[in-house]
C-alpha cells in the first residue's frame, strides 16, 4: 500500500472510530449514574442474562421478576437475543452494552460509506463525508444517551442498501444480508427504528435514482428484495408471531395529536433537524441561553418532551451542502453538462420522492389523508412521539450532502479535492462538540443508578439465582436482592400510568392460596391462554404447584406452547441456518460433484 492509498483509508477508518468511541463515551459519561430509561432495558438485560444462567440458552418464555409474573419473548421490548445481551455472557453487562453501540455505529458507518463509494460511485471524499454526516447525528446520540436501548440497531440502515445494490455481493448472499438487518431490527426490540428506516428507504430509493439511475438493475433488485424479505420474514417469524400473540390483548393504543399549526410544523421538522449540533454554537455565539432549546422544539412541534426526544440535529455542514448541491445541479443542468435520464422518468422518480417526503411528513406530524389509516396496522398502533418519525430524513439529507461534495470534487485534482474537502469533514467531527455546550442535565434524564443492577450481574456470576418467594411494592430494580416480584412494575406496554394493567396478585407471600389461585399470575394467560386453559391475568391455579415451583426458582414451566408457534419457531431456526450458510465464505462450502475435474 503506498502514501496515497494509505490516507484515505486513515482518514475514512479514524473518522468512524472516532464517532464510534464518542458514542459511547456520551452515554457513558457520568457512570455509575446513566439515562433514565436504562432502568427498564438494563433492569431487563440482567433478568435475561439470569434466565440464561439458569436455563440455558434457550427461549425465556415468561419471567416471575415484574408485575407478579409477565412473559418475556412475546413482549416487543424483550431484547434476549440481541449483541449486548450475547455480549453480556461474555463480559459484564455495562461494557457489552456501550461495545454494542460502539459496533453498530461502526456498521452504519461503513455501511453508509461502502453504500456511497461502490453503488453510488462516489469518491472516497463525498462517501467518507457522508458516512459522518449520517452516523454523527443526534437523534441516535441523543436516544441512546437517555437510555433508549430499544433504538439500538437504528445505524443498519444502510445494509439494505447495500444489499441492493452492492454488485460484488451474489444475489444470495445480499438475500441474507437484508435478513441479518432485519433480524438485528427485530430481536434487538428496535421497533421504532424498523419503520424510520422503511420511511428512509422510500425517500432515498428515487433520490439515489436520480443521481445514478445505471446502477437499478431491475431484475437483480426484485430477485434479491424477493429473497431477502422472505429470508428475513423467516428469521423474525418466530418473535413477531409471539409479540402479535400477546398484543392482540394490549395493542398499547396511543395516539398523538399537536396543536401546531400545519404551516409552522415543517419549521418545527427543520428546528430539529438543524437541532444540537445548529442551534448550541449558534446560541452561543451570540450569548443566548442554550438551554431555552428544548423550549423553542417543544413550541415549533407541540410535542412536550424532553430534548432527547426532540433533537435529530445533522451537522451544519449539511445545511451548507444542501443549498449549494440544488445550485450546482440547475446550473449543469440547464448548461447541459450533466447527463439525466429521460424527462418522464425523472418525473416519475421525482414523484415518488415527493411522495416518500410527504408520507414521511405525515407521520412526523401525526396527521394527514394517510398516516391515520397506515396507523391502525398493526404494531404501528403502539408508537407514539411522532416527532422521531423525522429521523428518516437524516440518511437523504446525508447523503445529499455527500452529492455535493461529489459534484464539486468530480473534475478537480486530489489535492485540490482535498483542500475543499477537510474543512467540511472536520467540522463535520467537531458538530459533536455541541452537545458540550448543554449541561447533560438538560440534554438527557441522566438519573439512573446503574451500579446496584452490577452487583446483581456479579451475584448472578457467583452462583446465586435470586428465587421469588413473594409479592413486595418494589420497583424493578429492588426484584433480584428483594427475592420479590413487584406489585406494579415500569411496563410501558400497558401505558405509562399501567392503565390496562390488571393483575390480582397482592402483597404478600408467592404460594398463598386465594380462591384457589397462588399469589402469582399465569403468564401464559397472557400470550396463549387458549391451549392453557387460561385467561388473561389468571393467576396459577392451586393444582399447579409444581409449575408454580419452577416459576418462582426461574425455571421455565411446562406450559404449553401452540403449534403455530412451534412452527414459527421452527420456521426461524431453518432461515437462521440458510441465512448463517449463504455468508459462508466459498472456500467452506461442499465442491459440486466432478467441479475438481473441470
Amino acid at each position: 500500500m503506498n502514501k496515497k492509498q494509505l490516507l484515505p483509508l486513515l482518514i475514512t477508518a479514524l473518522s468512524g472510530l472516532f464517532i464510534a468511541a464518542y458514542v459511547a463515551w456520551h452515554v457513558n459519561y457520568h457512570y455509575p449514574i446513566v439515562g433514565w430509561d436504562h432502568k427498564y432495558f438494563f433492569t431487563r438485560l440482567i433478568d435475561t442474562h439470569l434466565h440464561y444462567r439458569v436455563n440455558g440458552f434457550t427461549i425465556q418464555w415468561y419471567t416471575p421478576s415484574f408485575g407478579g409474573g409477565l412473559p418475556g419473548y412475546a413482549h416487543p421490548l424483550n431484547a434476549q437475543f440481541s449483541i449486548p445481551q450475547i455480549l453480556a455472557l461474555f463480559i459484564e453487562p455495562w461494557s457489552a452494552v456501550l461495545t454494542s453501540y460502539f459496533v453498530y455505529v461502526l456498521i452504519g458507518y461503513a455501511g453508509a460509506y461502502l453504500f456511497l463509494r461502490r453503488s453510488l460511485n462516489f469518491g472516497w471524499m463525498p462517501a467518507t463525508l457522508g458516512a459522518v454526516l449520517f452516523s454523527a447525528n443526534g437523534f441516535y446520540l441523543q436516544h441512546l444517551a437517555n437510555g433508549h436501548f430499544n433504538f439500538q440497531a437504528f445505524p443498519v440502515l444502510p445494509l439494505f442498501l447495500l444489499a441492493l445494490f452492492d454488485k460484488r455481493l451474489s444475489i444470495p448472499r445480499a438475500a441474507a444480508l437484508i435478513a441479518l438487518g432485519g433480524g438485528l431490527l427485530i430481536y434487538s426490540a428496535s421497533t421504532y427504528p424498523t419503520v424510520f428506516i422503511g420511511l428512509s428507504l422510500l425517500i432515498t430509493l428515487p433520490l439515489a435514482w436520480l443521481i445514478r439511475p445505471e446502477m437499478f438493475d431491475w431484475p437483480r433488485l426484485g430477485k434479491i428484495a424477493l429473497l431477502g424479505g422472505l429470508l428475513a420474514l423467516g428469521l423474525v417469524l418466530s418473535k413477531l408471531y409471539a409479540v402479535a400473540s400477546f398484543m392482540r390483548f394490549f395493542p398499547r393504543d396511543m395516539p398523538d395529536v399537536y396543536d401546531v399549526p400545519l404551516k409552522l410544523a415543517p419549521v418545527g421538522l427543520f428546528l430539529q433537524l438543524f437541532g444540537v449540533m445548529g442551534l448550541a454554537p449558534l446560541y452561543t455565539l451570540t450569548g443566548q441561553n442554550v438551554t431555552i432549546i428544548r423550549e423553542l422544539l417543544q413550541a415549533y412541534t407541540g410535542a412536550y418532551a424532553g430534548i432527547w426526544e426532540l433533537d435529530l440535529s445533522l451537522s451544519p455542514v449539511v445545511w451548507i451542502l444542501i443549498p449549494g448541491g440544488m445550485l450546482t445541479l440547475a446550473y449543469l443542468v440547464l448548461a447541459k453538462r450533466l447527463a439525466v435520464s429521460p424527462l418522464k422518468q425523472r418525473l416519475l422518480a421525482l414523484a415518488l420522492l415527493a411522495f416518500a417526503a410527504y408520507l414521511t411528513l405525515e407521520f412526523t406530524f401525526a396527521r394527514g389523508y394517510i398516516y391515520p389509516v397506515v396507523r391502525e396496522l398493526p404494531f404501528l398502533r403502539a408508537l407514539h412521539v411522532n416527532p422521531r418519525f423525522g429521523s428518516a430524513f437524516i440518511f437523504p439529507l446525508a447523503l445529499f450532502g455527500a452529492y455535493t461534495l461529489q459534484l464539486w470534487t468530480r473534475s478537480l485534482q486530489e489535492s485540490r479535492a482535498l483542500a475543499l474537502f477537510l474543512p467540511f469533514h472536520i467540522l463535520a467531527l467537531l458538530s459533536l462538540g455541541a452537545y458540550l455546550l448543554i449541561p447533560l442535565d438538560r440534554l438527557q434524564e441522566r438519573t439512573f443508578f446503574i451500579g446496584g443492577l452490577q452487583d446483581v450481574y456479579r451475584k448472578i456470576e457467583q452462583g446465586e439465582t435470586f428465587p421469588i418467594d413473594h409479592i413486595d411494592d418494589i420497583n424493578d430494580q429492588r426484584t433480584f436482592d428483594d427475592r420479590a416480584s413487584n406489585l406494579k412494575p415500569y411496563e410501558v406496554l400497558f401505558g405509562y400510568n399501567l392503565g390496562t394493567f390488571r393483575s390480582t396478585v397482592e402483597v404478600g407471600a408467592a404460594r398463598e392460596i386465594r380462591d384457589g389461585y397462588f399469589n402469582m399470575t399465569n403468564p401464559a394467560g397472557l400470550v396463549y391462554p387458549e391451549v392453557n386453559d387460561s385467561s388473561p391475568w389468571e393467576r396459577i391455579p392451586a393444582s399447579q404447584q409444581e409449575q408454580l415451583e419452577d416459576f418462582l426458582a426461574r425455571r421455565q414451566p411446562d406450559w404449553k406452547i401452540p403449534a403455530t408457534q412451534k412452527a414459527a419457531n421452527a420456521v426461524s431456526l431453518i432461515s437462521l441456518a440458510v441465512m448463517l450458510f449463504l455468508f459462508l465464505p466459498k472456500s467452506l462450502l461442499p465442491a459440486r460433484p466432478g467441479s475438481a475435474a473441470r
